[in-house]
């Protein structure tokens, strides 16, 4: 195998163990649907480039194109099965036997087309080189089709996931963008290909350029597939860590203040140190829990901006008739959503620090 049907390989074994992994832990039809597809899909692509080897193997010529094409239908159908657990909380029975039937029929046509077509003597690394034979027509045809059909609804199922995620959450936009991608490219190999061996198997007129180019692009919507079932969870977790981190470190002013003056205010570790440590999402929440508490503890005069109260919340803390907690005065002077307030002041903090160093 090339470095690159290695790295696509590679890429899909990646994706389906971790969806197996995934439908292990938190069962669920879908999810199951979803790994299966995964892992018959990197089985039919590893056949795929190996298949001279594995023929010889077996002393079987072209059997294990036809041993890929079968993998292609489970993928397919378990495809489907999840796109429909995503979109119904029970699957309709009705879509999943008729789901189950097309696969069936893809697979039957195409084993009964392989054994009738006279590609047995020979191995052909171009199908489109074929003895020109109607079985073998539809033997090379129906499979291609078959996935055309199916990466066109993916496409519209990406797209219409890709347009609702994009304003909620761009990063699951950018996975589905993946695999919508994937899909695309997929249908223009796999038409390229239908183009080719129909032309060799009606018109009897041979178009290598049009092999060569599907072959070489063939890992592409492979890889795309891989990248975008991977990124599915890792991008939006991977976001939400690097939006809590910048969080953490907006917030570091106002947290030190208020656990230094504050020192009561610092929640203690659980047994699960390591984990609290680590994730720097719950590490931004227990900051935020804190810097609140300290802030009800903060009293001071009522400020008139928040500069003010960046700067009164230096000085000691006022024990005198019409104080009020630096909460109170936070959420008056700044109406926005929690915890843009925090943030602002930690901002007004860090300003007036410099402000004071320069003087």
């Amino acid at each position: 195998m090339t470095a690159f049907e290695v790295l696509t390989v590679a890429a899909l074994w990646g994706a389906g163990a971790y969806r197996g992994v995934r439908a292990r832990r938190r069962p669920a039809t879908w999810r199951t649907a979803l790994a299966v597809s995964v892992m018959a899909l990197a089985i039919a692509a590893t056949a795929h480039f190996n298949r001279i080897r594995l023929d010889e193997w077996v002393n079987i010529s072209n059997v294990t194109n036809l041993g890929s094409r079968l993998a292609l239908c489970v993928a397919v159908a378990s495809a489907q099965i999840y796109l429909l657990g995503t979109r119904h909380s029970d699957i309709p029975e009705g879509q999943r036997r008729a789901i189950y039937a097309v696969s069936a029929a893809t697979a039957a046509t195409s084993s009964a087309a392989w054994l009738a077509a006279p590609i047995h003597t020979v191995e052909l690394a171009d199908l489109g080189g074929a003895p020109r034979h109607l079985a073998s027509l539809v033997y090379i045809v129906t499979i291609y089709l078959y996935l055309a059909w199916f990466e066109v609804g993916v496409a519209r199922y990406a797209h219409q996931s890709f347009r609702s995620a994009r304003g909620t959450d761009p990063p699951a936009a950018v996975a589905i963008a993946l695999i919508g991608a994937s899909a695309w490219s997929g249908i223009a190999v796999l038409l390229m290909w239908t183009t080719h061996s129909s032309v060799a198997q009606i018109v009897g007129r041979s178009t290598p350029y049009l092999d060569r180019l599907a072959t070489v692009l063939f890992p592409v919507p492979l890889i795309l597939l891989a990248s975008g079932l991977l990124a599915l969870p890792v991008l939006p977790a991977l976001a939400h860590r690097l939006a809590a981190r910048r969080l953490t470190l907006r917030l570091d002013p106002l947290w030190r203040l208020m656990v230094n003056q504050h020192p009561h205010v610092h929640l203690p570790l659980r047994q699960d140190r390591i984990t609290q440590v680590l994730d720097p999402r719950l590490k931004a929440q227990r900051r935020l829990i804190e810097i609140s508490d300290g802030l009800e503890e903060h009293q001071v005069a009522m400020p008139s901006t928040l500069m003010e109260l960046a700067r009164a919340m230096g000085k000691p803390v006022v024990r005198r008739p019409g104080a009020v907690s630096a909460k109170d005065a936070l959420t008056q002077l700044d109406r926005a959503p929690w915890p843009r307030p925090l943030i602002s002041l930690s901002d007004a903090l860090r300003s007036a620090e410099r402000s004071q160093r320069r003087d």
